[in-house]
């Protein structure tokens, strides 16, 4: 009995030392496996592979929770920004305090989501271990007087466009009665071409006929876009792209013919040409690589001037403005822009605007958060300090690719604004609106006869003048000139105007009164009525 109770004894044990070495096993293989997850993803992450790398730490988030501010930062990455601030949360609850490293972009995460306080208050903490950031502090102050790039938004009015999908498009460009932009779109082919880094479709360029009319929210309306060119279309990303030459030519993006450094293809620039009813490409622009990315195009006219982006060595720190200019048949080595255009942080997206403005978009200058659209004037000395177009064209998301038409009064650009920052989005403006309400000054004079340039042209006093909504047939003001045939008006909003007036006689006639669009515009109406029809 005693040598059976102790074999069972014994029995009990060995099974009790099995258990502890098999658990002990099973913590080594389950730790083995976080640290193999973890490995991994920070060699995507640090090839800029965000999607695959988040995959990764997710799964290893269930593991261990310290996994949250490699997933935060993924996010900050990815542009997801809203995302990124609940990781950056969750890391804080449980440390109370965050890497000196991630400070600024955890600033950065609110600021993009117009948390503006705690934006300026991590902005403050990154500042007392590196107290000689001036760009911090310039961000700080941009923060901190975040009104004054409201003060112009009455001179805009934007618009989502209908060609918007659940998809990305961005970077929208005229081209004779169409527009043309990118889009990562789905459609229907034998074999998806996935693009690993984002999880989408890669770019394609797509164009729209803009059609006659306007729509509900009066913008343009466009019919069915379709690809833009099946002679330049590529298997991987391609656009954005930029006209000139009366739209004969064109500088276009694709992805690299060869894979450079870690087996990626960069972007690079090429040009083409409309010859025999299609586009054929000309030649690679020279100073392509297969070690740097080339993007966002803008050219002058005439062709001789080119800006892009890129990231490229040598420059400001991650993508730098470059200006490179053609002369005796080729293209000059590309200039940096230098440190008043370019920060350390990203420019992108530059258009050039009647050779004397450049528009670009910027996370580096003081803005509202994101990607902010700045302008900057050319002179010949270099360019001046940017300045921030403001808001509604900016927001505290993405905000970028900006085109802007001849008149100054029209364009496009591209946003992620809808959705919390998932997929970019394509929006047009009115640009420098009429603010209302607006006085006009007048004058209306009589002439004798149509037929003679020798009539006499006198003025009309005692003229009772009526400005009309022509659209609500409403009369909104009305007043009477005085004894020189001036006038003055108020109007009091945006619609179609008609003038009628009534002579001291009784006679009356009416004309159109055009308000102009622009406020630098606003100058004297004069209105002369022909006797023989007034």
């Amino acid at each position: 009995m005693t040598q059976t109770r102790i074999m069972k004894n014994g029995n009990l044990l060995l099974l009790l030392l099995l258990l502890a070495v098999q658990t002990a096993e099973g913590q080594q293989t389950v730790f083995g496996l976080f640290r193999s997850e973890v490995g991994l993803g920070d060699k995507y992450y640090k090839d800029k592979n965000y999607t695959e790398a988040l995959k990764l730490y997710m799964e290893a988030s269930r593991k261990n929770p310290d996994v949250q501010l490699r997933i935060a930062r993924c996010y900050y990455s990815l542009k997801e920004y809203s995302t990124a601030v609940t990781y950056y949360g969750r890391y804080l609850k449980e440390k109370r305090s965050l890497p000196w490293s991630d400070t600024y972009y955890y600033a950065e995460v609110q600021a993009a989501t117009g948390n503006y306080k705690a934006a300026i208050e991590y902005y403050q903490k990154h500042l007392s271990n590196k107290k000689d950031d001036e760009l911090a502090m310039r961000k700080i102050w941009r923060l901190s007087n975040i009104k004054y790039l409201y003060e112009d938004s009455s001179h805009f009015a934007v618009r989502p466009i209908s060609l918007n999908t659940e998809y990305g498009e961005l970077c929208a460009t005229p081209y004779k009665n169409r527009i043309v932009f990118m889009s990562n779109r789905k459609e229907p082919e034998l074999v998806e071409k996935v693009n690993a880094v984002m999880n989408a479709p890669f770019y394609k360029i797509y164009s729209a006929r803009v059609l006659p009319g306007t729509s509900a929210n009066g913008g343009h309306q466009y019919d069915k876009p379709s690809l833009f060119s099946k002679e330049l279309a590529s298997r991987l990303n391609a656009g954005p792209v930029v006209f000139y030459d009366k739209e004969q030519k064109m500088a276009f993006i694709s992805a690299a013919h060869e894979t450079g450094h870690g087996g990626d293809r960069n972007l690079q620039l090429f040009f083409a040409e409309w010859k025999n009813g299609e586009w054929t490409e000309t030649d690679p622009f020279p100073y392509n690589s297969r070690y740097h990315s080339i993007s966002d195009p803008t050219i002058s006219e005439d062709g001789k001037v080119l800006y892009f982006s890129s990231d490229m060595g040598g420059g400001q720190g991650g993508k730098d403005l470059y200006r490179s200019t053609f002369e005796d048949g080729k293209w000059t080595q590309p200039e940096n822009l230098g440190e008043t255009v370019n920060t350390p942080y990203d420019e992108v997206f530059p258009f050039l605007h009647e050779n004397r403005t450049l528009y670009f978009s910027s996370n580096g200058h003081p803005g509202m958060g994101g990607l902010d659209i700045f302008e900057t004037a050319i002179k010949a000395d270099g360019y001046s300090e940017p300045r921030n177009v403001g808001y509604p064209i900016n927001t505290s998301y993405d905000d970028f690719g900006m085109t802007v038409d001849e008149q100054d009064t029209h364009g496009y650009f591209s946003s992620n604004r809808k959705n919390g920052g998932f997929n970019d989005d394509l929006y047009e403006f009115d640009m420098d609106l009429q603010t209302y309400p607006v006085s006009i000054a007048g004058i209306v004079k009589l002439k004798e006869h149509a037929w003679t340039d020798d009539s006499a042209i006198t003025a009309m006093p005692q003229t009772k003048i009526y400005l009309v909504d022509n659209l609500r047939n409403t009369t909104v003001f009305e007043t009477v000139t005085d004894n020189h045939g001036n006038f003055s008006v108020v109007v009091p909003y945006l619609s179609e105007y008609v003038i009628r007036a009534v002579g001291a006689d009784g006679k009356q006639s009416v004309v159109v009164f055009e308000v102009p669009r622009h406020q630098r515009q606003v100058g004297a109406h004069e209105i002369v009525f022909v006797k023989d029809t007034f």
